[in-house]
């Protein structure tokens, strides 16, 4: 009897100690699995509280809006593959409507303006030889782009800049010394977003045309590195988080 008397008064404060202890220590009443959903209901545009406003930002739409836009922009070019006797720049201008986030159809025109080198210059003063070349007078070309990347970088604590990495291709005219020319065009480069309406657009675009010159021809490729700034009319709110 008495060791049946032992082995209940064990097993008593073994249930004590499994059950009751844990009740004191949480001092509290139960919460329900309801009531831990009913936290999660937060507007859209806020985060919950575990939930930094750096992850918040990886999953949200994009910040500026793009679909039913224009976009009308003026830049400057140069050309880094031209002949060596050959200096030229441009300036120009372009019109974009984009279909949305990703496609958009530009129309692209640039003025030329060409010199000649020191190369050039030392050759007709020495010689009394024009150089045989072939130069652009204006571009024009459509092109079809797509943006193929979307993101981010911060400036600061509080700034970041969005951007949109693109890829473009076109048909045109170039206007040469001794006539016109079919073009077709590559454009790459980055468009960044400075708030919902301005963009800078950074890139290299290559010219695809025959060349005719006095002596010869050949199709060649003009690489020009290129800059613009542009403005986009309209827009919509879109979600920001301060």
């Amino acid at each position: 009897m008495k060791t049946l008397s032992k082995v209940l008064l064990i097993m008593g404060l073994l249930f004590n100690v499994a059950y009751a202890a844990p009740i004191q220590a949480s001092g509290s009443p139960e919460v329900s699995l309801e009531d831990q959903l009913q936290t999660l209901n937060l507007p859209s545009n806020q985060a919950p509280a575990a939930v930094s406003t750096e992850k918040l930002y990886s999953v949200q739409s994009r910040y500026n809006p793009l679909k039913g836009r224009f976009e009308l922009a003026v830049g400057a070019a140069q050309d880094f593959t031209n002949s060596s006797f050959l200096i030229s720049k441009q300036v120009g201008g372009s019109l974009r409507y984009h279909f949305n986030d990703r496609l958009s159809l530009g129309f692209v025109g640039a003025q030329v303006f060409n010199s000649f080198t020191d190369t050039a210059q030392q050759l007709i003063q020495a010689e009394g030889i024009l150089p045989d070349v072939a130069y652009a007078k204006y571009r024009a070309n459509l092109e079809l782009a797509m943006n193929t990347f979307y993101g981010k970088f911060r400036i600061s604590t509080d700034s970041v800049l969005y951007l949109d990495q693109y890829i473009a291709l076109g048909a045109g005219v170039v206007g040469l010394n001794r006539g016109n020319a079919n073009m077709a065009t590559v454009d790459v480069g980055f468009a960044f977003w400075l708030g919902r309406q301005m963009v800078i657009r950074l890139g290299m675009k290559d010219h695809i045309y025959r060349e005719v010159r006095q002596l010869s021809s050949a199709t060649t490729q003009h690489w020009l590195g290129h800059v613009a700034i542009g403005w986009m009319p309209g827009g919509s709110s879109g979600m920001v988080l301060q």
